[in-house]
């Protein structure tokens, strides 16, 4: 099982092959402490690739771990905002690479 540490709080990850049987890819569980994901291989559709299920999987995985950095800072209204949470999650990579282009990370 993974860890990640959430400003200063331990979550766990874990997959979930019980969320198979739900219409969810993943789950943050803030008062557990615990961020549940569905195994790489169950993303998208059968006939997609292992490297398109990969880049989906770790979307899932930004995307709860930024759940449960709203859940930690106190902002939950943005925690419950799925659309704002999304676009983060997809937009990351991006910022990502243009903080390291500008030298300001």
């Amino acid at each position: 099982m993974k860890k990640v540490n959430i400003l200063g709080t331990e979550y766990s990850i874990e997959i979930d092959d019980t969320l198979e049987k739900t219409e969810l890819d993943g789950l943050c569980k803030e008062y557990d402490k615990r961020i549940s994901i569905r195994n790489a291989g169950s993303m998208l559709n059968d006939d997609d690739s292992i490297d398109i299920k990969k880049i989906r999987f770790d979307e899932v995985l930004r995307h709860e771990i930024i759940h449960a950095f709203f859940y930690e800072s106190g902002l939950d209204d943005y925690s419950g905002n799925e659309q704002l949470v999304d676009w983060i999650a997809k937009q990351f990579p991006k910022l990502e690479k243009a903080f390291k282009e500008a030298d300001c990370l």
